[in-house]
């Protein structure tokens, strides 16, 4: 991947969520959720992730996530027999809300039209997109990788000390596993997402905006079969 994944943003009307601090403080005083690969993590992938190996990359990736999820007692990831033909975006949003659901925390609807806007913004000017005002929030950047499952894999398992999280350079710093954080974040008993895709200057350009407002008009609607409709 020629870049890594920025700074992840959190916006929330007064003060930063106390939960959010715990949550960091567990995770880096912990080890607990944490399940960085051993290997050079998102790195030991580049080899089977070139742009003309899609299905190796693919099968690589599925491979690494299954492993750090084992370490945490997570069950495989269980991706829909349509993924392929999901557009990136709808990829994300299915990504995200098995992250989400297979810990037990509230999934998502489908992709909000207004926080796909915001997300689209993000993307075009390869930066994380910024939240609804007034409402809890969370969102993460990724450039430069080869595809929705390697982004991903990026924010939730591969996002410490090591990686290509420009935050994160050193095991102290705030800045680690806070793209984690952000997809698994608590954004009330019904979270509404947006995502997108971009191509900015050659190079590919994924956002996820997560946040607590009421999800509203839908681009995509989940289908059951991928997750079904938010619990709560």
């Amino acid at each position: 991947m020629p870049v890594g994944h920025r700074r992840q943003e959190r916006r929330l009307v007064g003060s930063v969520p106390t939960w959010a601090l715990m949550l960091v403080a567990v995770l880096l005083g912990t080890g607990v959720g944490v399940p960085a690969l051993l290997d050079g993590g998102s790195g030991a992938l580049l080899a089977s992730c070139g742009v003309d190996r899609p299905a190796a990359c693919q099968k690589a990736v599925l491979r690494a996530v299954d492993a750090a999820r084992a370490r945490e007692g997570v069950r495989p990831l269980r991706l829909p027999a349509d993924y392929g033909a999901l557009t990136v975006p709808q990829q994300l949003l299915v990504l995200a809300d098995r992250e989400r659901r297979d810990r037990g925390l509230p999934g998502f609807t489908g992709l909000s039209a207004a926080l796909d806007a915001r997300a689209l913004a993000g993307a075009r000017a390869d930066r994380d997109p910024l939240g609804p005002p007034g409402t809890s929030w969370g969102s993460n950047w990724a450039g430069g990788h080869v595809s929705a499952l390697l982004a991903d894999f990026d924010w939730v398992y591969d996002d410490g000390p090591g990686s290509s999280n420009l935050e994160c350079t050193g095991v102290t710093r705030a800045g680690c596993w806070v793209h984690r954080a952000n997809v698994l974040g608590r954004y009330g008993p019904r979270p509404s997402m947006g995502a997108a895709f971009a191509t900015v200057r050659g190079r590919a350009s994924y956002t996820v905006l997560f946040s607590s407002a009421p999800s509203g008009a839908l681009d995509y609607r989940m289908p059951r079969a991928a997750g079904g409709p938010a619990s709560g």
